[in-house]
This record gives structure tokens, sequence and C-alpha cells, in this order.
């Protein structure tokens, strides 16, 4: 179980793992976030984009992992998926609902995948793309410092961050 957010910048959101179930839910937001990254970028073949079913229920399943997902009422609004490295853990795919947007979604979610990382996570890494200054803004506000630049395979322009674990 999720531990509680106290003070939660959602209110109405719950923060819970995600089922197997869920997992078609999970990729109809994803891809409904992602677009206006890919047409940031031009690149429709952004990874969120393109992945498939068969994987978000396979990050579901992976006990190395941890996958979260933000419901309101009875609707999935958003996911976060932290993948475990030792004593980091990776924090990706961030994602809500178009809609839902800039109403704490996101923020409740990162908070509670962080507090559900295994305690031998020490830093949370992730990356995000580098022309999305209020994705930026928005771990920078989270205690995420800017640890690089990049660009992926397609060319796509990075910021890398990082946060320590309290």
């Amino acid at each position: 179980m999720v531990p509680a957010l106290t003070g939660t910048p959602a209110p109405g959101v719950l923060v819970r793992r995600a089922l197997d179930g869920d997992a078609g839910e999970v990729l109809t937001v994803q891809r409904a976030a992602f677009v206006a990254e890919a047409q940031r970028y031009g690149d429709p073949l952004l990874p969120p984009l393109v992945e498939d079913l068969a994987a978000v229920r396979a990050a579901i399943a992976d006990p190395a992992g941890v996958v979260l997902v933000a419901v309101r009422g009875s609707r999935l609004v958003g996911s976060v998926r932290l993948r475990v490295d030792g004593a980091r853990g990776h924090v990706g795919r961030l994602a809500v609902a178009p809609d839902q947007q800039r109403a704490g979604v996101g923020t409740a979610l990162l908070r509670a995948v962080e507090a559900a990382a295994p305690q031998q996570v020490r830093e949370f890494l992730l990356f995000t793309g580098g022309d999305s200054a209020a994705n930026v803004a928005r771990y920078e506000r989270a205690g995420y410092a800017r640890t690089g630049e990049g660009r992926d395979e397609r060319g796509v322009p990075l910021v890398h961050l990082a946060k320590p674990r309290p």
C-alpha cells in the first residue's frame, strides 16, 4: 500500500499501486498526456506513445519496480513509474490526463512514488524534454536539481535531474 499523503495537493485524488486491470487506462492516459510533448518535439514516436499494453502490464507486474496510479472517483487520471537500480530510483512515465493537469495530480504522484520507493533507494533520477520548461520547473520545485543535458537516440533534447532521498 502506498503511504497516505498528508495535505495532498490534489483533493479528491487517491494514489495507489497499479493493478493489472489498470494497464489499459494507464496506457490511454499516458498517450493522451504525451501527445503535447510529441507535438513540441515533432516526434510522434516518443517511447511513451509507442509503448504497448504488454509492456505496461510487464511494468506493473515487475517486482523490482513501482507503478502508481491516481484515481479521481472511478476515473484513472494519472500514473507514474519507478525503476529501482540499487540505491537509485529512476522516475519515469509521469502522466496526467490533459484535463486534470495543473491541479496537483502530478505532484501527488511524484511525492507518492518517492514515498513508495524501497528503503535502499537513496537518490531519485529522472529526465524530461529539454524544451519542456514547465516540466523542468515542476521537478525543480519538487527538489530535483539539474545534473546534465543530452539528446535521446532520435535527437530530442533532454534535461536530467536528481534528488537525494531525505
